[in-house]
Order: C-alpha cells, then structure tokens, then sequence
C-alpha cells in the first residue's frame, strides 16, 4: 500500500494533467462503443419485465444469484463512476450512468431507473440508438406494451 501511496505522490502536475487526458480519451471511447452495444442487447420490454426474471432466477438459482450480485454490482459502479466523470469530461455521461444502474441490484432501484426514464430526452436517445442499430423500441410502460 505503502509503495502505492509513494507512486503516486511521485506523479508531477503535468504527468497527471497527462494521465487524466489520456482516461478521458479512452472514457470517451469506450463509451461511444460499449454503451451503444448495451443498449442494443437490451429486450425491448427491458423496463417492464426485468424485475421479474430477476426475481424468478434467484429462485431458482440462489448460488448462481449471489455470484451475479456480486459481477453485475461491480461492473454497474463502475459503469456509474465513469458516467459521473463524463459528466465533466468528454462522454455519454447519463446514458452510462442509466446503463450502471441497470446492471446493479439494489433496494430502489427499479423505482430509480424508472424515474430516469421518464425523462422524454433519455427515452429519444435510448431508442435513436435502438433504430440506428436495427432494433425495434424500448417498451417503458405496460400501456405501450399492449399497443
């Protein structure tokens, strides 16, 4: 920990300054290609049925359950961590912290993702993404699903 801490009181200003312009690139990067992928792999009725299959899989599997709660809560904070940052730096900063969110398990969340899509701007941007990839609209009401 010691040799961590020295590492990086060692670091200049401007090798710093170099390093956060270098995690921004690849921020911004990363997020014009793995967000839109995630999007695209979602199930249209994504919203409406999510909360269901979890609830079935973790009856049925409750070991196989603790191991994703572990993998999709890692990955969905830092999902979110970064989203934050591109809130200030270059990147799709809402739509990756939408995207962190979803992946995670927590009491609230479903209430959570349901607010931020209520927004007109992130339902536009989801579903822009879902047609320039081929794939037909999310569904975020069960009204809408029964059109």
């Amino acid at each position: 920990m010691q040799g961590a801490w020295h590492l990086i009181s060692s670091i200049s200003t401007v090798q710093l300054l170099e390093l956060l312009g270098i995690l921004s690139i690849v921020t911004f990067i990363g997020s014009l290609l793995i967000i839109p992928w995630l999007i695209l792999r979602l199930s249209p009725e994504y919203f409406i049925r999510h909360r269901l299959d979890v609830i079935e899989r973790h009856r049925r599997h409750p070991v196989l359950a603790i191991f994703l709660f572990v993998l999709r809560n890692t990955v969905g904070l830092g999902l979110l961590a970064a989203g934050t940052a591109m809130l200030l730096i270059p990147g799709q900063g809402i739509l990756t912290m939408l995207i962190g969110l979803s992946f995670m398990d927590f009491p609230g969340k479903h209430h959570l993702l349901e607010k931020a899509v209520q927004s007109r701007s992130v339902r536009r941007s989801l579903n822009w993404i879902r047609r320039k990839g081929g794939k037909e609209d999310l569904v975020f009401t069960v009204e809408q699903a029964e059109d």
